[in-house]
């Protein structure tokens, strides 16, 4: 495989570069400025809103505490004197958060002593009330509320609340536009700076992108074609081997089959019920040899179409997974048993009759279970299940195997032209034509494998066949 060109970076590219960083490090560093200033406008915003908040609660406190005693001196229900001590503690607590809270320091400087003085005077006024009350009797007390002293502390803390009212509302509008205007600079400083920045780059890596792209694609249309041409050699070869050697298998199985039945014929009547095991078991191993042979003169020829680029397409026709699955064992069961390998079936039976290209599908399967066995340690097994899907209109073929597993490199590859295999003398492109097969039929394979525990195929395929047949 030719080695691909090398691409430098030109100069304009390292100018490129430096432009794009400056440009970025300016927009973060105006950016950061701006939001940090925004940031702090619109604190200060939350903080009045909540200095605000927070004086409004003391004055419904205030209020509430002095409506339940009115209530008390007028009713004399000591129940009422509870809600009273909850609202002046209430009253307190806000002194103490308000004091506490983050403002402006003018705003403090307004706030106390003068606003907290007025409310702690109110609340001892209110308390000098329940004293009178309690010594002198209700009447002196409420005449004493009559006096006007704590209702003029009360207007005076409502106007100081109006007074603040005011002042927020001033701030408010002026902080929002300051903080709006804050944002509209930062929002049309990143745009420009990110405009500039995507045009630099754009015009700094377009071209440099386009070889790239076309460098990549290269590999891997040379790897692709490279792989493919090797396989197609070796095809070529092996096939061309693979029919000359059938020759003779072909034509010994025939002399074998007319000597064993002449000698047969020859033994005397009283021997012949002896032997009809053994005239049996030779015509099945001599039937079985033939058909394998002749399945291998067909996936021969398929080869040969293949490498000259004119393969046949697909003959769909009615057929059952299970003759097909039995016909597969059949001619990978002495290799099974040599290796210690048990061959299982389940559920092909029941199976319902398809539409198929039925030496398609034996080519694939034998492809999953010959796989298989070789990854199988001696008493392990291959299990074949068949089953249908719960629409009723797929058959599902499971092939699983108590093999040694892939890794994640190698499983994340299958079905494609860059698996690896990992046998020696390997194409890696067995999985690749199972699913073209698969893919023939309109059906879909996946893969589940764990490393020492064995690996999982599993086949569905229409049993009407594909939607449009290429």
């Amino acid at each position: 495989m030719p080695t691909p060109p090398v691409f430098p970076i030109k100069k304009i590219t390292h100018i490129g570069f430096g432009l794009m960083v400056l440009m970025i490090l300016a927009t973060l560093g105006v950016s950061l400025w701006g939001l940090h200033h925004t940031v702090d406008i619109f604190e200060s915003v939350i903080h009045t809103e909540e200095v605000s908040d927070e004086l409004l609660r003391i004055y419904t406190n205030l209020k509430e505490a002095e409506d339940q005693q009115r209530e008390y001196l007028l009713t004399g229900n000591a129940q009422l004197l509870t809600s009273y001590h909850q609202a002046i503690e209430r009253t307190h607590a806000g002194l103490m958060t308000l004091e506490s809270m983050a403002m402006s320091q003018p705003r403090r400087d307004r706030l106390f002593p003068d606003f907290k003085h007025v409310i702690l005077h109110r609340l001892d006024l209110l308390q000098q009330i329940l004293d009178i009350r309690d010594t002198q009797g209700s009447q002196t007390a409420i005449e004493r509320i009559r006096a006007g002293e704590g209702l003029q502390l009360t207007a005076t803390i409502r106007q100081q609340l109006l007074n603040f009212h005011k002042e927020d509302v001033a701030d408010f509008i002026r902080l929002h536009d300051t903080a709006h205007a804050m944002e509209r600079f930062t929002i049309i400083t990143m745009s420009i700076g990110l405009l500039l920045t995507f045009a630099v780059f754009l015009l700094t890596f377009w071209k440099f992108k386009q070889d790239l792209i076309e460098r990549q694609q290269l590999e891997r249309r040379l790897l692709e074609e490279a792989k493919l041409a090797e396989v197609s050699r070796r095809m070529a070869d092996i096939g061309h081997d693979v029919k000359n050697m059938l020759t003779p298998i072909q034509m010994g199985m025939q002399l074998l089959e007319d000597e064993l039945d002449k000698h047969f014929k020859a033994l005397p009547d009283t021997g012949q019920p002896r032997t009809s095991t053994t005239r049996s078991l030779y015509k099945d191993i001599i039937n079985m040899t033939r058909r394998g042979s002749s399945r291998i003169q067909m996936r021969v020829k398929e080869i040969a179409d293949a490498v000259k680029g004119s393969s046949s397409p697909p003959h769909f026709a009615a057929c059952h997974l299970g003759k097909i699955v039995d016909g597969v064992l059949d001619a990978l069961r002495l290799n099974a048993d040599e290796q210690g390998v048990a061959l299982h079936t389940r559920g092909l039976d029941s199976l319902p009759i398809l539409r198929a290209d039925e030496q398609r599908l034996f080519n694939a399967f034998y492809n999953l279970v010959n796989n298989a066995i070789s990854e199988v340690p001696h008493g392990g097994s291959v299990t074949i299940t068949g089953s249908l899907s719960p629409g009723g209109k797929e058959i599902l073929l499971s092939f699983e195997d108590t093999g040694r597993g892939m890794s994640p490199d190698v499983l994340r590859s299958l079905f494609t032209y860059q698996v690896v295999s990992r046998k020696p003398g390997g194409t890696g492109l067995g999985t690749k034509i199972v699913k073209d097969v698969i893919d023939a039929h309109g059906g879909t394979i996946r893969a589940e494998s764990t490393e020492g525990q064995g690996t999982t195929f599993t086949i569905c395929l229409p049993i009407e066949g594909p939607a449009v047949e290429a």
